[in-house]
């Protein structure tokens, strides 16, 4: 269904729902066969009602972010991750909590409009399955960029690479020290390769 759409709308967003984890990919280039042929991105169902304005969210911010960073300098926070597991437990945080820090800040004074225009002008989350869609995103929106979550261990040159986040992360600090980067894995030892960037880091 997703390529049929594809033929008539290419640039209609269409994400995949599914119930469990994907079967792994064969010997074909990760960047290629990540996921199926006309699939945008895939989200792993949890029960977690949160997920489905993660969903909706995503895909606005990534329509939307050329215009709004351009005409309005909206800022962008790059999150690089290629798990569906770890995009679809993460990202639903990551938006409650900016929205939660976005209605701390209006201020008690604002009419209706106003309120509706600080919530738009919320941070962009953009969303990158590998290190060369990391870099070309980075690269693209840097005046904009607020902040970089990275995972450790992510596709680069069709491999899953060991440190391809930590080597994302540490170019990033090489052109724009100001940037806060944050390296997240499922294991601990790895905060010892954040120092080195340096970066925060989470288990």
């Amino acid at each position: 269904m997703g390529e049929e759409i594809k033929k008539k709308t290419p640039d209609l967003p269409v994400v995949l729902l599914a119930h469990a984890s994907l079967p792994p990919p064969d010997q074909q280039c990760l960047l290629d066969f990540a996921k199926p042929p006309g699939i945008d991105r895939i989200f792993l169902w949890s029960g977690n009602t949160d997920i489905l304005v993660a969903m909706v969210k995503s895909a606005e911010d990534r329509m939307n972010v050329e215009h709004d960073t351009k005409f309005a300098g909206i800022r962008v926070i790059l999150f690089v991750e290629d798990s569906p597991v770890y995009i679809s437990s993460l990202l639903p945080v990551l938006y409650k909590e900016l929205v939660t820090q976005t209605q701390a800040i209006l201020g008690h004074g604002l009419n209706e409009e106003h309120r509706l225009l600080t919530m738009r002008a919320r941070p962009k989350i953009l969303v990158a399955e590998n290190y060369e869609e990391a870099l070309q995103l980075f690269e693209e929106f840097q005046p904009y960029v607020h902040g970089v979550i990275s995972d450790v261990r992510i596709p680069r040159n069709c491999v899953l690479d060991e440190n391809a986040g930590v080597a994302f992360l540490s170019r990033i600090k090489k052109e724009r020290f100001d940037i806060p980067l944050l390296l997240t894995s499922s294991e601990a030892l790895n905060a010892d390769k954040a120092k080195e960037i340096p970066a925060v880091f989470v288990d």
